[in-house]
């Protein structure tokens, strides 16, 4: 149909349906005048009338005549059109495909992942100057590739296993490799040389890491070892930058970024090529506004383009051992390291029998203090893991029991004694720690628990020639201060770094001959079916940050569960096929994923009878349609954390055997909950279920 106007013509007028960047299902309609309708472009965006407020809206449609308009919607209450985007489609059809994708599998209104794909900083919106400027010169030249060492013939193996996959015919299975190496084996080498033979096809590669902390490190390799620029891409990168990047992907300038989850919606041409490093991640969960899963965003894209899918883990998940099992993931491994030390010896540290430090807040052995000092004694550096930021977990009265909690959440205010500061870790509250308890005016206050504040203030008193860099959310406050830390430790000033799960992810520092694990029971309480899988990954993550060099790798575990069948795989005593097998066969029992599908419908309200009655109210109204559309509930319950930021939380989880009964569920969900007015949110594929 040939929408411009004919001047010779009357024009009966034009509308223009749009997704808008809010909570709201639909798309929303507005009148297009005339000499806007050659403008408009699928995948552009325009400027509407929006309540109060002026916004910007996608186009997702081509524009319509007027008498297209539905018979039940009087042309007077349509508002009009502002202004057309000049930039053109900012979604290439693909992007625009895996919107629609994500916007139904989970229900999600079109226009809030279109945000996530195109935020305003994308758009030009938050900068004063919108016009998107060339990268320099300097930036596309073409650099001569460095390899930093020649592929080994695990690694020329895993080349071809997952080649064959790429170049293959195109099917109705998408094509789907994971390379399963162990901690330091290469597998950034590998992904490397099936980046170079991508482009050298014309093509252009997405490499996703699970943290942003890891980008700077991987970008410089990837620029090295492939000879060209490669964009970085999250949201920590500058307005300005973003919206020139992403000029520069959709006009073939740029052809490799790396970034945070966020880069699966990236608007690259002619994609041959995602790569999804450390797969297992739970960060590649989105857990706001649109709550998708990029790693399963990034295979959807993959096969609408006909590219490749490389999941690389050396702790791969369930669901994706589970496909390939199923012979629907092709599967490359990679045992051995390349660095001559080999994997790092694993000891435990029982802390119910081993003679403790005193005066410290964290429990500490004697043992593991004394074998920190001899690595940094011998040039060695350390890394020690802990699960907690700030000084203590809480504040207690020892007279009266009274604990300092949140007043708007229902969890205690973690204590920071360096800025001498209560905080609540979820909302974000900020007290004073009191001289006395609020409750009985005691002075009796103890700070119970540890975290990385005070391993930070106790070190110096323990250990000679430390040199101590911590590395957690309250130091970590920019991306230009993460990068001073890891290069403070990468360069060896200093010697050893303590920190939180940021530790775990990926990190190769080739100093390090010592992993410590403070007290890995922290990580066995996860109240999710989960739980006993993460545990294990992050235990075997952080111990393959030691001995990634010439040196030999040792790791201390302190535990006062031994016994704990983690800590049984670890050590050697319970086979890790075996320990997976039983989980895999609990799951499948229970059917949850990867053998079923769930949702979780969190309703929340200012009041805890409020958010119940409206959960149980929806529950009611599925139970009749259980058995028809094979569904289970659980609950409704309160959500583990009940009251978060002065709100109250409930829960129904919904388990289906697959997603067509899931989908109908979440709609007559939607629809009740819409009618009542009651605030939801629908979390398709949860992680962290508790």
């Amino acid at each position: 149909m040939n929408l411009s106007a004919d001047p010779a013509l009357p024009s009966e007028g034009y509308i223009l349906s749009v997704a808008v960047p809010r909570p709201i299902d639909g798309l929303f309609t507005y009148k297009l005048a005339d000499e806007m309708v050659a403008q408009v472009q699928v995948g552009g965006w325009v400027k509407v009338p929006f309540g109060r407020t002026t916004t910007h809206a996608f186009v997702v449609e081509l524009p319509k005549r007027l008498s297209e308009l539905k018979s039940d919607v009087p042309v007077a209450s349509l508002k009009s059109v502002l202004e057309v985007s000049d930039q053109g489609a900012v979604f290439p059809e693909d992007v625009l495909a895996l919107a629609r994708w994500a916007s139904e599998y989970y229900s999600a209104p079109l226009g809030e992942v279109l945000h996530c794909a195109a935020p305003p900083a994308a758009l030009g919106l938050k900068n004063a100057r919108k016009e998107a400027r060339s990268l320099k010169q300097k930036e596309l030249e073409t650099r001569s590739a460095t390899p930093v060492h020649p592929l080994n013939a695990a690694q020329l193996l895993a080349v071809e296993t997952l080649e064959a996959v790429r170049v293959a015919p195109p099917s109705a299975q998408p094509k789907v490799g994971l390379l399963h190496g162990v901690t330091g084996s290469g597998k950034t080498e590998v992904y490397m040389e099936l980046a170079r033979r991508t482009l050298s096809e014309g093509k252009s590669v997405v490499l996703l890491v699970p943290e942003i902390a890891l980008t700077s490190q991987l970008h410089r390799r990837l620029e090295d070892g492939l000879g060209v620029t490669v964009g970085l891409w999250h949201s920590a990168v500058a307005d300005g930058r973003r919206r020139d990047l992403s000029a520069a992907l959709r006009s073939g300038e740029l052809r490799v970024i790396v970034g945070a989850r966020s880069a699966v919606f990236a608007p690259l041409r002619n994609l041959g090529l995602i790569v999804v490093d450390e797969e297992h991640d739970p960060t590649y969960k989105q857990e706001d506004r649109v709550r998708y899963q990029a790693r399963d965003l990034a295979i959807v894209r993959a096969k609408i383009c006909g590219a490749l899918t490389v999941l690389g883990s050396a702790t791969p998940s369930l669901e994706t051992r589970e496909r390939v099992r199923e012979g629907r993931y092709a599967l490359a491994r990679l045992e051995h390291r390349i660095a001559v030390g080999g994997m790092p010896t694993i000891e435990l540290v029982d802390l119910c029998i081993e003679e403790r430090v005193e005066k410290v807040q964290a429990p500490l052995a004697r043992k593991t203090v004394e074998v920190i000092q001899k690595t940094l004694d011998d040039g060695g550096q350390v890394m020690v893991f802990l699960n907690r930021r700030g000084y203590a977990a809480f504040l207690i009265c020892q007279d009266c029991g009274e604990t300092e909690e949140c007043p708007n959440c229902s969890i205690s205010l973690t204590v920071h004694k360096k800025d001498r500061q209560l905080r609540c870790h979820v909302c974000g509250h900020q007290s004073v720690i009191p001289d006395v308890c609020q409750k009985c005016q005691s002075d009796q206050l103890e700070a119970v628990g540890a975290g990385t504040e005070s391993l930070e203030e106790d070190f110096p008193k323990l250990l000679t020639g430390a040199r101590t860099l911590r590395l957690d959310r309250d130091q970590v406050t920019s991306t230009t201060r993460l990068e001073k830390i890891l290069n403070q430790f990468s360069s060896g000033e200093a010697n050893l770094l303590l920190g939180t799960q940021m530790l775990v992810k990926g990190h190769d520092f080739p100093g390090v001959t010592l992993v410590v694990v403070v007290l890995a029971d922290a990580l066995f309480r996860w109240p999710d079916f989960r739980g006993p899988e993460r545990a294990l990954q992050i235990l075997q993550q952080v111990s393959g940050r030691a001995g990634r060099g010439e040196k030999p790798g040792r790791v201390l575990i302190q535990t006062y569960d031994v016994d704990h069948p983690v800590i049984q795989v670890l050590m050697g005593t319970l086979g890790e096929d075996t320990f997976l097998e039983s989980e895999r066969e609990l799951r499948k029992m229970l059917n949850y994923s990867p053998f079923g599908r769930m949702a979780r419908i969190r309703f929340e309200s200012e009041t805890s009878n409020d958010a119940k009655s409206n959960a149980a109210a929806v529950a009611q109204a599925l139970s009749p349609v259980s058995e028809d559309w094979k569904i289970d509930l659980l609950g409704p319950s309160e959500a583990f954390l009940e009251r978060a930021k002065g709100i109250y939380r409930w829960d129904l989880l919904i388990k289906a055997t697959d997603i067509r009964g899931l989908q109908r569920a979440i709609f007559l969900a939607k629809d009740l909950c819409q009618r009542k007015k009651a605030h939801f949110i629908v979390d398709v594929d949860p992680y962290g279920v508790g």
